[in-house]
């Protein structure tokens, strides 16, 4: 992938302003919340803001905010979503230890599947990841409580007294049969890259929601032997 001489450029910025005081890196799936979220996002003189979009309205946005704004990605489903991806590794892989803890690398969206590749991918590589949706408010607002005013029940109705009902039993989930095949697979070391992927056929998308899964519930862990390979606990 060939990434242009003002990505570059600001990478070399992100490792100068590094020095001065705890930044975001923020990317934002506009494609996903939409203009008017990205009006209302705020941030600091010294935060970078990648934005995703093939909107004209939101490049006129970014051009205001001076954010940057990156649309040289295929059109399709879920093309802005790899491409998020691609450039949140190219800014990982370009960064030290040091300067990658003193980053908070910030996604904005409400799509579940590249939040679980966003989070996979800043674990592989050491990257403190943070995730924001903007749709949190509409389920607050679905949340509230509306009180109502009862209404007397008639003098003469008798009481009847509750009939216990047994409570059902516990049905178990079965395990996902992407999260069982690669657990199967990593009885010995091995590293989560597309050669594995493609090892044991999985699809991208299918790959890094099982993968992050496994992360955040221990089931594996990485290599003592190796920081870039992982195991089953």
């Amino acid at each position: 992938m060939i990434y242009s001489s003002t990505t570059k450029l600001y990478i070399t910025h992100i490792k100068y302003m590094n020095g001065c005081n705890k930044m975001d890196i923020i990317f934002v799936d506009a494609e996903n919340i939409g203009l008017k979220e990205l009006e209302k996002l705020e941030t600091s003189i010294i935060d970078k803001v990648f934005v995703f979009s093939k909107s004209n309205c939101i490049k006129l946005v970014c051009e205001k905010k001076l954010y940057l704004f990156l649309s040289d990605y295929p059109c399709g489903s879920n093309q802005a979503d790899f491409y998020i991806i691609a450039y949140l590794s190219r800014v990982l892989s370009s960064l030290n230890h040091t300067e990658l803890t003193s980053i908070n690398f910030k996604l904005i969206t409400n799509d579940e599947s590249l939040i679980s590749a966003f989070e996979f991918q800043c674990s592989q590589l050491g990257g403190i990841s943070k995730i924001i949706k903007t749709n949190e408010k509409i389920k607050t607002d679905v949340n509230t409580v509306v009180q109502l005013t009862p209404v007397p029940a008639p003098k003469s109705v008798p009481k009847i007294k509750p009939v216990p009902v047994p409570k059902p039993k516990s049905v178990s989930k079965p395990k996902s049969v992407v999260e069982e095949k690669i657990i199967s697979h990593l009885k010995s070391p091995e590293t989560l890259n597309p050669e594995f992927r493609k090892k044991l056929g999985i699809s991208q998308q299918d790959f890094s929601r099982a993968t992050g899964e496994l992360i955040r519930q221990n089931k594996i862990k990485r290599s003592k032997g190796s920081k870039k390979k992982w195991v089953t606990r």
